[in-house]
């Protein structure tokens, strides 16, 4: 697959339908990052979409805002759309996952349907921290989700704060996305396995 989007951040691109693993040490190393690729999409006139807890929609905001974007601007035409993470996955507080995918289509069609082709949508999976969601679950989740979004006009980057999930969950995310950023380093991800068995993690936990 030949990358050539840009990605917003340190010369780093991507192609539509990656799915992209992005494990971060602090809040600051990821806004800086996340930041970047969601004021690209906006600059591209693309949609985009952020998926987490109210203290990170904040830190968005802000760092939107100081780098210049007009946000009640961009809110007002669809273009930049927050979410609850909790409103994204649960239903009832249970884990949906078809409804889940069923909620990414319809952001991705609705952004369509008012002149969005594309859609760049980030999740923050730190509200998996003391949760009872089964790993093999969640790794099955995460594998079809890569299927799903390789076909379409849309780029899922799914972030990780190391302190805020289960070890199980950040081998699941190593196991199951394709492309990884690690830190302020992007690649491709040697332990990839589409949920087969694949090397061992330990080495980089």
């Amino acid at each position: 697959m030949v990358h050539g989007i840009d990605f917003g951040y340190g010369g780093f691109s991507f192609s539509w339908g990656d799915h992209i693993c992005a494990i971060f040490d602090w809040p600051t190393q990821q806004m800086e990052i996340m930041g970047g690729f969601m004021l690209q999409g906006i600059r591209a006139e693309q949609r985009c979409v952020w998926v987490s807890s109210e203290p990170s929609v904040r830190q968005l905001r802000a760092a939107l805002s100081d780098a210049g974007a007009d946000l009640q601007t961009l809110e007002a035409a669809g273009q930049l759309v927050t979410i609850s993470d909790l409103d994204f996955y649960l239903q009832d507080g249970l884990f949906e996952p078809k409804r889940t995918m069923d909620l990414l289509r319809a952001l991705m069609d609705d952004g369509r349907r008012i002149g969005y082709d594309m859609m760049r949508i980030t999740t923050d999976m730190s509200w998996l921290k003391g949760s009872r969601i089964d790993p093999d679950v969640w790794e099955e989740f995460e594998s079809e989700l890569t299927y799903q979004v390789a076909s379409l006009p849309v780029v899922l980057v799914c972030q990780f704060d190391r302190r805020q999930v289960s070890g199980s969950v950040v081998v699941a995310a190593f196991r199951t996305h394709p492309i990884v950023i690690l830190g302020d380093e992007i690649h491709g991800n040697p332990f990839y396995s589409a949920g087969a068995a694949g090397p061992a993690m330990s080495e980089i936990m």
